[in-house]
């Protein structure tokens, strides 16, 4: 019986341990591109460790333009966004290696006027800024991921 309670104890405290160790940690970033300061390119970073998801929601005060996704590599992915209109996604990220641990939300270098927020969660200790001027600023997001 003392084996049988001494198991169960030992494999409780194994199951606790690896819930814990592998625990989801977030992060999150606001911008305003309504803000001139912050314009052309407002926007957030954010990045991870490893695998992570990313949350944006944005909206378009300003003229028809385009929201750019921009990863690490150089790679974009643009939508568009109508003067007036928000939208909102969620990707993953992380898992190619360096190429996509950095991902930038920006305007389109449009008319555009976006503001809104990015977020990330995951193992990979996820961290994420704004490239708004009282934040890292434009020049600070460009050391991360170029625009």
């Amino acid at each position: 019986m003392r084996t049988v309670k001494s198991f169960g104890l030992t494999f409780g405290l194994l199951l606790a341990s690896a819930a814990a160790a592998s625990a989801d940690t977030s992060d999150f970033a606001l911008f305003d591109g309504t803000n001139p300061a912050n314009q052309p390119d407002s926007g957030a970073v954010c990045s991870a460790n490893s695998a992570f998801t990313y949350n944006v929601a944005v909206a378009n005060w300003g003229a028809d333009g385009e929201v750019w996704i921009t990863y690490k590599d150089g790679d974009i992915v643009r939508f568009p966004i109508a003067a007036n209109a928000s939208f909102a996604f969620t990707q993953a990220a992380g898992s190619k290696g360096r190429a996509d641990r950095a991902i930038r939300v920006s305007n389109g270098g449009s008319g555009a006027q976006l503001s809104g927020s990015m977020s990330a969660s995951g193992q990979g200790n996820p961290k994420c800024i704004s490239c708004d001027a009282d934040s890292a600023g434009d020049a600070g997001c460009d050391k991360i991921v170029p625009n």
